[in-house]
């Protein structure tokens, strides 16, 4: 009886330690599990409390100000120091924040955290730039001087508003056996925060590429297309001003007899060919009266145009030297046979 007593008290036992090893594998998998998802979390941000006091705070600028704070003014090796950088911006003024770049610009801290965001506060912008830092070693962690730009809205001129230097002491931290103990990883995973921040750009760049390439496809087609050239002036305003440049070179009173006829005779033929299609230029004096059978609109005007052709073809080919009263006589037959030909129904428009 006593050995049937004493082995069933060894199999009780041998479940109760299978049950707990079973608790045991659990727990270790939902440990496991959780320490997955830590570790598989995005890049952590600051964490900045409601209403968190800061130690240090200096603010400069007018329309546009710029505030720099810290959590603290002094640290040790062990803790975190919180920066945080403000720009209120007035309405009708744009402004950027300066750029930090890590560890140059600060040497000896490491960014742990980073976090942008946009508000209002009344009609001003505000912009807030906040980063988690740790020290590497102790000794002073100094921001450098930092200069904000603005300017006003649609403007060119800008204005500078700098900081001043600060100066965040780092004393060395002894460890403790409860400062051993096991705590969340920390590094610099959240440099691909500020990656991911800038690359939010690069849409609207790519945008602009593509609008200033399309203003410039259609500024190439614009330029090139065939464009409608305007209707050539009537013939007998052309043949008009014509006359008055030759009234304006002075040949009549220079005595330029040979010269004068040319170019008095040429405007007249070439008003003749532009307005009655007659192609007087290139006939001669008898093959253009011939011709006027063709244009009524000038067949009535022959008894006029006649000596007048004849007389110039006297001068450029038998020497002849008219005196200056001819030579004007011709020039008035000139202006007058085009202003009474261009109310002629065979005038071209």
């Amino acid at each position: 009886m006593v050995h049937g007593c004493s082995g069933l008290t060894g199999r009780v036992r041998k479940r109760a330690m299978f049950r707990s090893q079973q608790i045991l594998a659990g727990t270790g998998l939902i440990l496991a599990a959780a320490i997955a998802c830590r570790r598989a979390d995005g890049p952590r941000a600051p964490a900045t409390e409601a209403g968190e006091a800061f130690a240090v705070r200096r603010s400069y600028g007018g329309p546009v100000t710029f505030t720099v704070e810290l959590s603290k003014p002094a640290i040790t090796t062990a803790d975190s120091l919180k920066l945080r950088l403000t720009l209120e911006i007035n309405p009708g003024y744009e402004a950027e924040f300066p750029d930090l770049a890590f560890p140059d610009d600060l040497p000896g801290a490491i960014l742990t955290g980073y976090e942008e965001r946009e508000s209002k506060a009344g009609d001003r912008r505000v912009l807030v730039r906040e980063y988690e830092l740790e020290p590497e070693y102790e000794g002073a962690l100094t921001l450098p001087r930092m200069e904000v730009y603005s300017h006003r809205t649609g403007e060119v001129k800008e204005e500078v508003v700098a900081s001043e230097p600060v100066e965040v002491t780092v004393k060395s931290h002894h460890e403790t056996a409860g400062d051993l103990a096991f705590r969340p990883m920390r590094g610099l995973v959240t440099v691909d925060a500020i990656v991911a921040e800038r690359r939010r750009v690069w849409p609207w760049l790519a945008g602009a590429a593509g609008t200033v390439l399309a203003l410039a496809v259609l500024t190439v087609w614009l330029a090139r297309r065939p464009r409608r050239l305007p209707p050539p002036p009537p013939a007998h305003e052309t043949a008009l001003a014509r006359l008055r440049q030759l009234a304006g070179r002075g040949l009549i009173a220079a005595g330029e007899a040979e010269a004068f006829f040319v170019e008095v005779t040429g405007i007249v033929r070439d008003y003749v060919e532009q307005a009655f299609g007659v192609r007087a230029p290139e006939q001669t004096t008898e093959e253009f009266l011939a011709g006027l059978v063709s244009a009524p609109a000038i067949l009535r005007h022959r008894h006029v145009l006649e000596p007048f052709l004849t007389a110039a073809d006297e001068v450029k080919f038998a020497r002849m030297r008219p005196d200056a009263g001819a030579m004007q006589r011709a020039f008035d037959t000139a202006e007058n046979f085009v202003r009474q030909t261009s109310q002629g129904a065979g005038v071209k428009p």
